[in-house]
């Protein structure tokens, strides 16, 4: 049980950083979807998260690799329409803080993701 709550809050802040421009593409929802599977929710579940997106607060997880998995996925999910914007960016800068990283490693990873699709 303690696990699939750890896969139910890493989906929640995928959400909330999905949601953080205002609105949801294909590709971010095609993202959530694939997650949402992995974590096992139901479809019920993430209907409800992705109707109160908006109102999603962050919450940090304890384990280290969870906390840098989190913030991977967080860029990701911010850049994977092919850009990221500035209200995206500052959430991702904003979990870094909370999960105790720098901005150095967002923009590392951001670079990273936009030099892997650039291929």
């Amino acid at each position: 049980m303690p696990e699939r709550k750890v896969k139910l809050e890493h989906f929640k802040n995928l959400v909330a950083v999905a949601a953080a421009d205002g609105y949801l593409n294909f590709r971010e929802r095609e993202f959530l979807s694939e997650r949402a599977q992995e974590a096992g929710l139901e479809t019920e579940e993430i209907d409800r998260l992705l109707l109160d997106a908006h109102q999603l607060q962050y919450m940090v997880p304890f384990n280290q690799i969870e906390r840098e998995e989190q913030l991977n996925d967080a860029v990701f999910m911010s850049i994977i329409d092919g850009e990221i914007a500035d209200s995206e960016y500052k959430l991702c800068l904003s979990i870094a803080q909370k999960l105790g990283f720098e901005k150095s490693l967002v923009d590392n990873m951001v670079d990273e993701v936009k030099r892997i699709w650039s291929r």
